[in-house]
């Protein structure tokens, strides 16, 4: 059956003071969340699912933490985890030879599996019935979602993995970070707990910290491809003793570079800099202008953190 025409009365909340509609919404994100299909038990194509059904609801959320995760280590691994010493050691024991590698196929796996069950997931149309045919489904989301879910779901580093020159290792770093564009689609899905302040609030410190985070990695990037006597990577070597020599064999640990990058775009972009991690060359000069223009943007002036503290109880 291609359609189920909805009542009225399931488009809305359950407004019987128990507030079991609007925690049903709370726990779901998906686009269209009608609990009281429940009630009608709608008849639908074999293997196909429910878009508000338990295990879809479960399944969004599993998503939610691996593009959550892939947000936070994409950018990390691309900008200090990989490197030439790196690409050798796995051509010699083979791509699981690192856990996070190992992760990182996992996460596709589930990406590549989460197609499918989209393949398979009904929706709501503009006539407000519950389609269920699989060809409707499939056009649906080849017009949608598809293109980036797919291009989310490439694993990159796998299709060219043995090849360890020094181009590929960027090359793969930066497809690998096409995986962020499932980001895209989780900020969509967020939108709706705008109503709520302590989740607006929450919302904007992680998304102000995870651009923080994006910046430090490139921050830290710029400095390593320069690589210059001059650059902030070695006034950090010196200033805590560990002065980096001249085949990169020593120098600040991962720990430190990461920690000081981090340091650096939060004090940049809150415009509070004490100048002790500061830009020398011509390149980080640059970027760290565009940090500054992006702590100045309009909408980290009208929508801070701070502003949003007097208006926590208007979504209760």
């Amino acid at each position: 059956m291609p359609g189920v025409p909805l009542c009225s009365a399931c488009l809305g909340l359950r407004r019987d003071g128990s507030g079991h509609g609007q925690q049903e919404q709370v726990l779901s994100l998906g686009a269209d969340v009608l609990p009281e299909y429940k009630l009608q038990a709608p008849r639908i194509h074999r293997w196909t699912i429910l878009h508000y059904s338990p295990f879809k609801a479960v399944w969004d959320w599993l998503i939610l933490l691996l593009v959550i995760y892939t947000a936070i280590f994409t950018p990390y691994s691309a900008a200090f985890l990989l490197s030439d010493s790196e690409e050798a050691q796995r051509h010699q024991c083979g791509y699981s030879c690192s856990p996070l590698n190992v992760v990182d196929l996992i996460v596709d796996i589930m990406f590549i599996i989460d197609i499918l069950i989209n393949f398979r997931t009904t929706y709501v149309n503009s006539n407000e019935e519950v389609v269920s045919h699989p060809a409707k489904i499939a056009i649906h989301y080849f017009k949608g979602w598809f293109l980036i879910d797919m291009v989310a779901a490439i694993p990159f580093d796998l299709l060219i993995f043995g090849s360890g020159s020094e181009e590929t290792t960027t090359l793969i770093g930066l497809l690998k970070t096409a995986r962020l564009l499932r980001l895209v689609r989780v900020a969509r899905k967020l939108d709706r707990y705008s109503e709520y302040g302590a989740a607006v609030l929450f919302l904007l410190m992680c998304t102000f910290a995870l651009i923080a985070h994006w910046l430090a990695c490139i921050w830290y990037a710029i400095g390593n491809v320069e690589g210059q006597r001059t650059g902030w990577l070695h006034a950090l070597g010196q200033q805590i003793g560990k002065p980096i020599n001249s085949n990169g064999s020593s120098g600040p640990s991962i720990k430190d570079k990461y920690v000081t990058a981090l340091y650096f775009t939060f004090s940049s972009l809150t415009s509070v800099g004490f100048g002790n991690v500061s830009p020398n060359t011509n390149s980080e000069k640059i970027f760290s202008i565009c940090v500054m223009l992006i702590g100045c943007a309009p909408i980290n002036q009208t929508e801070t953190p701070g502003s949003v503290c007097p208006h926590l109880g208007e979504g209760k």
